[in-house]
């Protein structure tokens, strides 16, 4: 149905969803009618995603990704059938995590063009113009099942919640080792044009990356540790209170992490046409704790759970593009 040229380009746009430390968990194989997403376990976060909730978001976001690119070439899909996967996965095979049906004549998505054109900005925003405030409202209101804002005048005690969340997650035995190994602080790593965090896509300057390559050493995190000093590694408080808008991803519990993860992209997608840029701030749906002091504060709809919190604000130019594997290493053969 599809020419191999065409599958890479397909590849190649789905592989542009956003993934927990950009691992890029997906995989993708076409036959006949059918396409079938495969989850590469090797990726897979054992430490700071035990319960494998986050690769299930980032499936469900390459699922969507997909579906949209396909859309703009006039191809549909039919509902997914959808496979539950265990964690922990001990195995390194790839395993099926969703598949469905192809089938001519859709009708392309107005999302898909904002796929190359959405970023993840770390760094410090700018005053956002009242219409980009305006169409932030706006655009939470169109997606108010899964995304609320945040109540207003929380966002420094959430700033505060997101320290206290991101150092404690550092005491967490290997949470430095595995973070430390997705880091590209220099384009002298082998894996910089290919997956992990970058340092322009965590917004740190030559020398901010090179004092981060030092003291994100899981030896110098753990003597940062016992001193109580780990504080020092997550403090974003500044940028989160630099945002035009801070918003929770929540979801009941009829609503799979998978489902989530395509909700929650096509609401990142939309916020990017208005020219916003958002990041997660992972650490405080991770933290148990915060997660819950956060449903109740926020007066999170009873029996739903958080799934993530973001910061919004005007896209700047020239945010660097985070790295992404090639499309011919997400492609199987039929």
């Amino acid at each position: 149905m599809l020419t191999r040229a065409q599958q890479l380009i397909l590849a190649a746009q789905a592989g542009r969803a956003p993934s927990a430390h950009n691992i890029q968990p997906a995989r993708w194989r076409f036959a006949g009618d059918r396409v079938e997403l495969l989850e590469d376990p090797a990726r897979w976060l054992a430490v700071g995603d035990p319960t494998g909730r986050d690769n299930q978001i980032a499936l469900g976001m390459a699922w969507e990704g997909m579906a949209l690119a396909l859309s703009a070439i006039g191809v549909g899909l039919a509902r997914p059938e959808v496979r539950a996967l265990s964690y922990p996965c001990t195995s390194p095979a790839l395993r099926i995590a969703a598949s469905a049906t192809m089938a001519t004549g859709a009708q392309a998505d107005a999302l898909a063009v904002q796929v190359d054109r959405r970023r993840a900005y770390r760094g410090k925003f700018r005053g956002a113009s009242s219409s980009q405030r305006i169409a932030l409202a706006q655009c939470v209101a169109a997606h108010a099942v899964h995304v609320m804002p945040a109540r207003e005048h929380s966002s420094a005690e959430i700033a505060r919640w997101y320290d206290e969340a991101a150092a404690a997650a550092f005491g967490m035995p290997g949470f430095a080792a595995e973070l430390y190994r997705w880091l590209r602080l220099s384009p002298d790593h082998p894996q910089w044009p290919r997956d992990g965090l970058s340092a322009p896509c965590m917004a740190l300057s030559r020398w901010e990356a090179w004092g981060a390559s030092i003291v994100l050493r899981p030896g110098v995190v753990r003597w940062l540790s016992a001193l109580s000093l780990t504080g020092m590694l997550a403090a974003e408080s500044a940028k989160i209170r630099s945002a035009a808008g801070i918003v929770l991803i929540h979801a009941g519990p009829e609503v799979s992490n998978f489902d989530i993860g395509r909700h929650w992209y096509r609401f990142w997608l939309a916020m990017t046409a208005h020219g916003l840029a958002g990041v997660p701030m992972s650490a405080l749906a991770d933290s148990p704790g915060h997660a819950a002091v956060l449903a109740e504060s926020q007066r999170l709809p009873r029996g739903n759970r958080l799934v993530n919190v973001m910061r919004f604000g005007p896209a700047p130019p020239g945010v660097a593009q985070s790295a992404r594997l090639p499309a011919h290493e997400l492609l199987l053969d039929d």
